[in-house]
């Protein structure tokens, strides 16, 4: 190639080079115009001329283009839900995968059930008291006295020794409790069949969590007052006198037992308390009565003369349980406090309680500090959805997703459809042409018998020349369906092979066109999954969709976990007896001991005139120890939450909630029995003594040695038989 140099650098092309471009351009166009792809076309080459030929090639070219074009558009655009399985990952797979695919991730579980020790750990730390030395045995012990009913029953000498030890004993239930609901809680099964997200997990760990806290404290309470109330109605007699005391008149048997009458605080009024009419509850300011070595028995519990010393926070009261319960610490963060209340100088006093290490109020009751905490101070809960993820143990990852344009897809179709294409446009376009041409012709002929009228010669000669083409194209289209050969030979003078090229040839359209109908058949038979999501369902749309496709409907839940407060509702009936007259004050009056004999020990016993009252009593604290376990329970159930990731249908709505409420009765009455028998054994086998000595019988027997007179006591035998309380 020559080039030539201006001045200006600028390169200009030859002439040579001219030339071969537009030559090249000539030769392009020229074969573009006369391409033909039906010259050698078996079946229409024959009955085609060259333009025909030419012409058919184009339109084929054409509706090729089209027909793919409409292809690759349907491929790009149709929607198609494609499914991924993974039978190796990790957690980070799984957790990226599920920010991308929340709604269709699944992992399977191999361990549906998986414990809750193996994910979730809670600790609790308790208040200081119960990790002082004022709840150890070397303080109680130094407040023990022998000569402690010698002192004012408001004096803390009186039941020092017993008030520390009931705190001790709160301590120790609250700690026994909580390490016992421990293994109950982390025996627990947390069941599905899925592995949570970890947010779903978080959610389902807080859930269970917060029921484990309820349940621990509303158990402990009920118990507490259980108790309080079989002491207060079984009228069973502290060895302090603090809420019955005893007087023997000399000379004689008889026995009276009196109750003791506490003196309340409200405000700057003073009204009476009787230990039995309030179920132990009477409690006063306790002191140190250093000045006063007896009470009189005889009267109400008195502040008077004033105590040396008044014990901030420090109640006496009817028991020693009920008054701790009613007292507050405040006196144990006082270091002068302690200094008073220490009864041995010899044992090193303990330092006082630290106020910036507890949350609660120095006012706070003790009972409200055990009822409503159990002196715990914080919860620490520790959830590792690692330890989940690991002990789920998923068998595989799948998710799925939808994807328009897919290349693979669109290529896969784009083959499959171009052969297809391929010979039925080869087979159609050249009949178009034809059809084209015959209808080009007829317009023509129509056109110039407007315009000069004919002969009869001429249209006798058109009629049958008309006949004579539509008798060559059936010749030619029967000649050609006998001869047509799509594996012809090179060899044109060889019969037998081309014979044996046109069985083939029917053999290959039979073949082709039941393999078309199968493929229909199939297609039109094929049921292809198809996603569809409906935003915020109503109940009325679930239900419907749930009974068309049970088993591949998907209803995720916003919220994993819901109280069972807001899908059920629970009301008791209790037995009529529980809400009757039989247990009003005005059926409890008519009973009473005043006009039996105090010493006809076997009227008491078994006169209802005397045991009638204590008998309805004991009803009435049934029913309401029923009433208020079950109102606890109620409540309980109702604040826990019922876990669930997808929406349940409603019969297994119903079924579920059918077993929780038998779960529930049932766990209500097994619970209170084995409380109520624990009670019973308890008193039993400590062989406590009540005040109305259904149990015990007291004899005062005289000495003639010492001169003294001395309490006895001895079993009841009713009816004078052989069945003895004792026994």
């Amino acid at each position: 190639m020559e080039t030539t140099s201006n001045p200006s650098n600028e390169v200009k092309i030859s002439l040579p080079a001219k030339t071969i471009v537009s030559t090249a351009r000539s030769h392009l166009i020229d074969t573009i115009r006369k391409l033909n792809l039906f010259s050698s076309n078996p079946l229409w080459s024959p009955s085609l001329t060259e333009n025909e030929q030419i012409l058919s090639t184009r339109i084929f070219i054409i509706l090729t283009s089209i027909s793919l074009l409409i292809v690759v558009s349907y491929a790009s655009l149709n929607i198609r839900t494609r499914t991924i399985t993974l039978n190796k990952f990790s957690i980070s797979d799984f957790e990226q995968l599920e920010a991308l695919y929340p709604n269709t991730i699944k992992a399977p579980c191999t361990e549906v059930a998986v414990r809750y020790d193996k994910f979730l750990r809670v600790s609790a730390k308790f208040n200081q008291i119960c990790s002082s030395p004022f709840i150890r045995k070397k303080w109680i012990s130094s407040l023990f006295l022998y000569n402690a009913t010698s002192h004012n029953i408001l004096d803390f000498r009186t039941f020092a020794f017993s008030h520390y030890r009931s705190l001790g004993l709160l301590c120790q239930l609250a700690r026994q409790a909580v390490n016992d609901a421990y293994d109950t809680f982390y025996s627990n099964r947390l069941i599905n069949r899925y592995s949570f997200s970890r947010a779903q997990f978080d959610e389902v760990s807080s859930a269970v969590t917060i029921n484990f806290y309820r349940n621990l404290l509303t158990n402990e309470k009920r118990i507490v007052s259980i108790l309080s109330m079989f002491a207060s109605k079984n009228q069973l007699i502290s060895a302090l006198r603090t809420n019955t005391y005893m007087v023997s008149k000399p000379g004689s048997k008889i026995f009276i037992s009196y109750d003791r009458i506490y003196r309340e605080l409200y405000g700057t009024e003073e009204n009476l308390c009787e230990c039995t009419l309030r179920d132990n509850q009477c409690v006063y300011p306790a002191g140190a009565f250093y000045n006063v070595t007896l009470s009189n028995l005889e009267k109400d519990v008195e502040n008077d003369p004033s105590p040396q010393f008044q014990i901030p926070g420090l109640m006496a009261g009817c028991l020693p349980l009920e008054a701790i319960r009613q007292s507050t610490l405040e006196c144990l963060f006082n270091q002068s406090c302690i200094d008073v209340i220490s009864l041995q100088p010899k044992i090193s006093r303990p330092r006082a309680l630290n106020v910036s290490l507890t949350r609660f109020s120095l006012n706070l009751t003790i009972g409200s500090l055990f009822d409503n905490y159990l002196f715990i101070e914080s919860w620490e809960n520790r959830s590792s959805f690692e330890n989940y993820f690991a002990a789920c143990a998923p068998r595989y990852l799948s998710y799925s997703y939808e994807s328009q344009f897919y290349l693979g897809t669109i290529i896969t179709m784009t083959l499959n459809a171009f052969g297809g294409l391929v010979i039925a446009l080869q087979l159609i376009t050249p009949a178009l042409v034809k059809v084209f041409k015959l209808i080009k012709w007829k317009k023509q002929r129509t056109e110039q018998t407007t315009t000069v009228e004919p002969r009869h010669v001429q249209i006798e000669l058109t009629n049958k020349l008309l006949k004579r083409r539509k008798q060559a194209i059936v010749i030619h289209i029967h000649r050609t369906i006998h001869t047509f050969n799509l594996f012809p030979l090179k060899n044109k003078n060889d019969p037998d092979g081309e014979r044996i090229g046109i069985i083939a040839t029917r053999l290959y359209i039979f073949l082709t066109i039941i393999g078309l109908i199968t493929l229909g058949i199939y297609t039109s038979l094929l049921k292809r999954n198809k996603t569809y999501t409906i935003d915020r369902p109503s109940s009325t749309q679930f239900e419907e969709l749930y009974s068309m496709h049970s088993s591949t409907l998907t209803c995720s839940c916003s919220h994993l976990s819901m109280s069972y407060g807001r899908i059920t509702s629970l009301s008791p009936r209790f037995h009529s007896i529980c809400s009757s007259e039989y247990l009003k004050d005005d059926w409890l009056s008519y009973f009473g001991r005043g006009s039996i004999p105090h010493d006809t020990y076997e009227i008491l016993l078994i006169d209802f005139r005397a045991s009638g009252e204590w008998i309805f009593q004991m009803l009435s604290v049934l029913c309401k120890i029923s009433s208020e376990t079950v109102d606890d329970a109620i409540r309980i159930f109702r604040s826990n939450r019922f876990v669930t990731m997808n929406t349940l249908s409603r019969s297994q709505f119903t079924m579920e909630t059918k077993i929780r409420m038998e779960q529930f009765e049932q766990n209500s009455i097994v619970s209170l029995f084995s409380l109520i028998r624990l009670i019973r054994s308890s008193i039993r086998t400590n062989q406590l003594i009540d005040n109305m000595w259904m149990n015990t019988r007291a004899l005062s027997t005289y000495d003639n040695t010492t001169s003294k007179w001395s309490i006895h006591f001895q079993p009841s035998n009713l009816h004078k038989n052989s069945c003895s309380c004792t026994l």
